[in-house]
Order: structure tokens, then C-alpha cells, then sequence
């Protein structure tokens, strides 16, 4: 269940399902089950799933001010509020909600989701691709439905005076790219990998840069995903000595999640909006449902990308062909960028979370859980997460994770054509 997923289960109910919001890269037990579907919600978290069929009509749907309701309760819904009251057997009652979501030790969609998916310039592209079809007719004719799709990612994203709460842009805080930029550095300590991209916001590469800033977060990471690879080597390792530290691998967690949530500060435990309490909230939860909106799009050769004549059997393919076509190039790595997201984002909600990553026995497990002769498990997926990042994060890098030996000392920096390692100047 992605993003797109819960915007439209949203509009067509009055809450979201029991349980923890839940992601395409998070495992469903007995699978996804059908919007209406009768059984009851039960200790499984059942998920609602819609097709991207559905989902292309719920995007082009002709009155964008419902996908816009629709982002705002959810923002409601995953704060555990309880919905205004609605009519119910022609008499008005009130709906208490309850912990629809856990959002007390971490957020299911996680910042880092965002700020690799705004590195491939998917945002920028899209801007674009809006701006010429709206000012033009270099790109042609559209079908309604994706004119309808073209006015609603305009309204909802780049209009004037917009005052919902999943908004972080006001006379304050004018530009939206500035903000987002903002909070990338403030919980990541690293900025995007290619200047002002944007047709409008002049100001987006003269960000406020905060004082407080996880600037050693990249290379802890970094340091974090090399250590779990040689401890997944070693725990393959049947013959040779085992050197895997999983005290170490602790260690570098609970430091990690200190480190996020120094940013984050603190999450009053039980509380009532205790996700929205929090720093950085809302600039997490609008960079993601962006990042959602126009990744969606080309997650599939959808009438979007088929107007644009840009079809590929990959998404990287589908958004280096718009950027070619607009005139503003994909991150030549976009392909590792778009699969390591998803991943890497739970890797950090997990994290965060506390509970698995800073305990010995299950890390052990975890490590050990794609051995030949183990069943699929939580900790396979978890472990195939880790394997996702660390093989796309050398791609999109060129900065060795298996081999950190063979690496130059000095500050990461993310370029446009991949995250390189750059030489101390002392």
C-alpha cells in the first residue's frame, strides 16, 4: 500500500485501515485485501491495494479540491484523530478514530524517501512538463484524463495561497523546493545533487541552511550499511572465520537514531498527535505525498507517460526520456535512486523505531535469514532491504559499501551523475 493507496482509501472511507500504515516495500502476511472487503480488520493489519487503473482515475479525478480533502484527512487520520462528526442513520454522531497509525516512535514515511526520489529531478521535470503543456502546445493534445492530471498536480502542488496543513509554504517560508531543502539538511546533513532546477522558485538553491544539521549522518550510514554487509558475509560463512561485530552494528543503530531524533525532537510516547508534534513532521509527510504523487505516474507506462510517448519497460528509462524531452536531464543513476527509496526509507523508520536494529539476538537473525535452507521471513525482507540499498547506493554513488577500503577519505557529496566521494582539501 503506497502513498496514492491511502489518498484514495481515504476519500472513500471514513478512516484508514487498524494498525500501522503499511508500504509496497512492507510485508502483507495473508496479502492485500480489496477496499469493502468485508472481514474485519484484524491483528494482521489488513491492507487496501488499488490497481493503476483506479489509481490513474483517483489522480485525474475532475475536482482536485477532493484529492486535496483527502490529503488533509489523511493527515488527521495518521495523527489518530477522530473524523467531524458524520450523518449516520439521519442522526449526527461522532466518530472516534482511535491509534489508527502508529506514529509514536517513527514515521512510516520517512524523509529519506523524498530526498532520493527529488535526486533523480522527477519534481523538477514534472514542473516543467506542467509549465510547457499550460503556456504551449510543443507536447500536443491531451486526453482529457490526463489534462485533468496535468491541472490537478498544478493545483495541488505549485498554486498560490495554499493554506492546508500538509502545506510547509507561507510568506515565511515562500518557497516550497526551499523548504524541503531545508529539512533534507537539517535530518540528512546533505543537500540535492544539482542546483536551482526549478522554473519558479529562484530562491530554492539559497535555502535557509540551519545551524543544527545532521552533517554526520551520511558517513555513519554509510559506515553502518558497509558493517551489515560484512556481517551478512560472515554469517554465509561456513568455513572461514566469522567477523561479524553485531555489537558494533548496535551500537552504530541506537547512535543513528539518537542522531535522527535529536532532529525529530522526541515523540511524546501515547500522546495525541504525537507525529505531528514532532519537528520535521509536516515537512516529511508533503515532501512524501509529492515525491508519491509523480512517482506514481511513470511507475507504469500510464496514460501520463503514453501522452508524453516516453514508454519503457523501467521507471529510470520513463523519467531520463520526459527530462530529455523538456529539456532537463534525469540523474543519470534515477534507475538505483527510484529502487533504493523505498528500502532505505524503512531501513531508517526501522530505526527509529528502536526495538529490532538495537538488539543483538534479532540482528544475529536477520543477518543470518537468507542462509540457504531458511524460510521467507520478516527478517529475510528486512535483510533484502539492506541488500537493495547497499547494491543501488554504490550505483547511484560510485562511493564503495563492500569494499569501503578502496575508497577516498573526504566529504560526501551527491552529485548530479551520482553521490562521489570528494578529497579532503587538508
Amino acid at each position: 500500500m503506497d502513498a496514492i493507496d491511502n489518498l484514495v482509501f481515504a476519500t472513500l472511507q471514513s478512516r484508514l485501515q487498524s494498525g500501522p500504515i503499511t508500504s509496497d516495500f512492507l510485508p502483507l502476511p495473508f496479502g492485500a485485501f480489496a477496499p469493502g472487503n468485508s472481514t474485519p480488520p484484524g491483528i494482521f493489519n489488513p491492507s487496501f491495494s488499488f490497481s493503476i487503473g483506479n489509481k490513474e482515475a483517483y489522480t485525474s479525478f475532475p475536482d482536485y479540491s477532493i484529492i486535496e480533502r483527502s490529503i488533509q484527512r489523511h493527515w488527521y487520520d495518521i495523527n489518530g484523530n477522530g473524523l467531524p462528526p458524520r450523518a449516520q442513520n439521519f442522526q449526527y454522531t461522532w466518530q472516534p478514530l482511535g491509534a489508527i497509525s502508529d506514529f509514536t516512535n517513527s514515521s512510516t514515511y520517512h524523509l529519506m524517501y523524498a530526498y532520493l526520489i527529488e535526486n533523480t529531478r522527477l519534481l523538477q521535470i514534472f514542473e516543467k512538463v506542467i509549465e510547457k503543456y499550460l503556456t504551449d502546445e510543443d507536447l500536443g493534445i491531451a486526453q482529457p484524463a490526463v489534462y485533468q492530471w496535468l491541472i490537478n498536480s498544478e493545483k495541488l502542488f505549485f498554486k498560490d495561497g495554499n493554506t492546508n496543513n500538509y502545506n510547509i509554504r507561507s510568506l515565511l517560508r515562500p518557497s516550497f523546493d526551499s523548504s524541503r531543502r531545508n529539512a533534507y539538511y537539517r535530518l540528512l546533513g546533505i543537500d540535492l545533487a544539482f542546483g536551482d532546477g526549478s522554473t519558479h522558485n529562484s530562491g530554492m538553491t539559497n535555502y535557509q541552511k540551519p545551524k543544527n544539521a545532521n552533517q554526520q549522518f551520511i558517513p555513519l550510514f554509510e559506515r553502518y550499511l558497509s558493517e551489515i554487509w560484512q556481517g551478512y558475509i560472515n554469517a554465509r560463512n561456513i568455513s572461514g572465520p566469522n567477523t561479524a561485530d553485531v555489537n558494533n552494528l548496535v551500537e552504530i543503530a541506537m547512535q543513528i537514531k539518537e542522531l535522527l531524533a535529536a532532529r525529530r525532537g522526541g515523540r511524546p510516547g501515547g500522546a495525541l498527535n504525537a507525529y505531528a508534534a514532532t519537528s520535521l513532521s509536516m515537512e516529511e509527510y508533503s515532501s512524501v505525498i509529492l515525491a508519491s504523487w509523480f512517482t506514481f505516474i511513470i511507475s507504469d507506462n500510464t496514460q501520463v507517460v503514453q501522452f508524453l510517448n516516453c514508454q519503457s519497460s523501467t521507471i529510470g528509462e520513463r523519467l531520463l526520456k520526459i527530462g530529455a524531452k523538456v529539456g532537463i536531464p534525469a540523474h543519470s543513476k534515477c534507475q538505483a535512486l527510484f529502487e533504493m527509496a523505498g528500502p532505505a526509507a524503512n531501513i531508517l523508520t526501522l530505526l527509529e523505531a528502536g526495538g529490532y536494529l538495537d538488539t543483538n539476538a534479532t540482528v544475529q537473525t536477520m543477518l543470518s535469514s537468507l542462509n540457504p535452507g531458511n524460510l521467507p521471513s520478516i527478517d529475510s525482507d528486512y535483510m533484502n532491504y539492506f541488500l537493495l540499498v547497499i547494491n543501488n547506493w554504490e550505483k547511484a554513488t560510485g562511493h564503495k559499501i563492500k569494499n569501503p577500503e578502496s575508497n577516498i577519505s573526504g566529504t560526501v557529496r551527491l552529485q548530479a551523475n551520482g553521490m562521489k566521494m570528494q578529497p579532503a582539501l587538508n
